[in-house]
């Protein structure tokens, strides 16, 4: 099992794509059906059935629950969702609901209202929508999250996983989740990268 990261699939999201689109990059989709079908074609091009995605919140907007369902039940393996400014508790209900057992006895998803805490490799990683102050010098505290689509996250320990992110690596497709092991790295990588320059202007 693998387990992977996302964040603000917005499905179904109509200003969110399109010419007006306010995310510059999925102007390129003419309509919802278009984006969406891209995220669950490159979501399943990486992920099986046997691994998790954690996501971050903001899973679609203007959607019944049993419309998203529908959606998430083409997406391969088990979710874990932390509740975004868009997820409302009709939601998180209606899917809920509509949750079921995987082959493997998992349940195809679990909920979460505000975040989850991990270790790993010494250091706590908090999985959140919104983006966290942790105090950049606190060496052993990171900071997944989504919420601000394509800006960068200002804080060197967090980094922004949503599917628009900048901060993703070049050539990722649109929708393709990342390894979870991976983000942390990267997110360990954006820190360890600040501290060097902190230490440089420090012995100037």
């Amino acid at each position: 099992m693998k387990e992977f990261i996302t964040s603000d699939t917005h499905f179904g999201h109509v200003n969110i794509c399109g010419e007006n689109g306010f995310v510059n990059g999925r102007r390129r989709f003419k309509t919802t059906e278009e984006m969406d079908s891209e995220i669950i074609r490159n979501f399943n091009k990486i992920v099986s059935k046997a691994d998790v995605t954690y996501h971050l919140g903001d899973i679609c907007l203007n959607m019944k629950p049993w419309e998203v369902n529908d959606i998430l039940t083409l997406m391969n393996g088990a979710f874990v969702f932390i509740r975004g400014n868009h997820d409302n508790s009709k939601l998180f209900k209606g899917l809920q609901a509509r949750n079921f057992e995987l082959p493997d006895g998992r349940m195809k998803y679990e909920f979460h209202d505000v975040g989850i805490r991990k270790k790993f490799n010494k250091k706590a990683y908090y999985l959140t929508h919104f983006p966290l102050g942790l105090g950049e010098n606190r060496a052993i505290y990171r900071n997944l999250c989504g919420h601000i689509h394509d800006e960068i996250a200002r804080e060197s320990n967090v980094l922004n996983v949503g599917v628009d992110s900048l901060e993703l690596p070049e050539g990722l497709p649109f929708g393709q989740p990342l390894e979870l092991i991976k983000a942390y790295e990267m997110v360990d990588s954006k820190w360890n990268n600040w501290k060097e320059q902190q230490d440089m202007l420090k012995n100037l």
